[in-house]
């Protein structure tokens, strides 16, 4: 899947990004940021990225990253 960073807080270690296929944002935090061996993401940079689901937490999020 693709998207672009709509934001990310460094200090949190928390963003969001917003899928091109639409649908909700996806969350991406600092630990998959560093596994995708990033400096860091800015809001705009565009990502590949898979899709994680925790079940008990009920959210979605990003694993898998690299940059187009």
């Amino acid at each position: 899947m693709n998207g672009t960073v709509k934001s990310y807080d460094s200090r949190r270690g928390v963003g969001l990004i917003a899928p091109d296929r639409g649908g909700a944002n996806i969350s991406v935090h600092a630990n998959e940021i560093e596994r995708a061996d990033f400096a860091r993401i800015d809001d705009g940079d565009r990502l590949s990225f898979d899709i994680k689901t925790d079940r008990a937490l009920k959210r979605s999020f990003a694993v898998n990253l690299s940059r187009l």
